[in-house]
């Protein structure tokens, strides 16, 4: 199997990029509305990502949520299921060494929360939705990497060569 990548078809939600991004860090995007209230205005995380950031950082990666505490929200699902687990993330590059890196312990967390090996989770499916973010908090190019994610993390192994071969990567390289 290989993952499938899309360009230009993913946007985050409304209100979930952050205010004012730092171009030497990796966020995490909440993914959901609550319920069918796209009125409130704001997006929730899955609660499968409430701890990323926090194991991120003890690995010495700056990854932080997109929005500030106190306005965040987590839904559960529930699931016997091993469903597609969904992760969106936002860089001042499109891919990078720490995007790849808080993918794999996104990927290792999933396995800790169910029980399963790392080579379990890792042929489990998973979309990983990535933004680039300009200085002003805007979105100027969107990726979708979707497959197990074994094949998700050498997609964006082989996208961030393909970046630094074009000379396109500035900070986390």
């Amino acid at each position: 199997m290989t993952a499938t990548v899309t360009k230009g078809t993913w946007s985050p939600l409304p209100g979930s990029l952050p205010t004012s991004p730092e171009p030497d860090r990796v966020y995490v995007l909440p993914t959901r509305w609550p319920g069918d209230d796209v009125a409130s205005g704001r997006p929730s995380y899955v609660d499968y990502v409430r701890y990323l950031p926090k194991e991120a950082r003890a690995a010495d990666l700056p990854v932080e949520f997109s929005l500030p505490p106190g306005s965040r929200n987590y839904l559960q699902e529930f699931s016997a299921d091993a469903e597609t687990w969904a992760l969106a993330l936002a860089a001042a590059t499109l891919v990078n060494d720490w995007i790849i890196f808080t993918v794999g312990i996104f990927i290792e967390m999933r396995a800790k929360a169910q029980g399963w090996t790392s080579s379990e989770a890792q042929g489990l499916p998973l979309k990983v939705s990535i933004v680039k973010i300009e200085n002003s908090s805007e979105s100027s190019e969107t990726w979708e990497f979707e497959g197990s994610g074994e094949d998700v993390l050498e997609a964006l192994r082989i996208r961030n060569q393909s970046q630094r071969d074009a000379g396109e990567l500035g900070s986390g390289e």
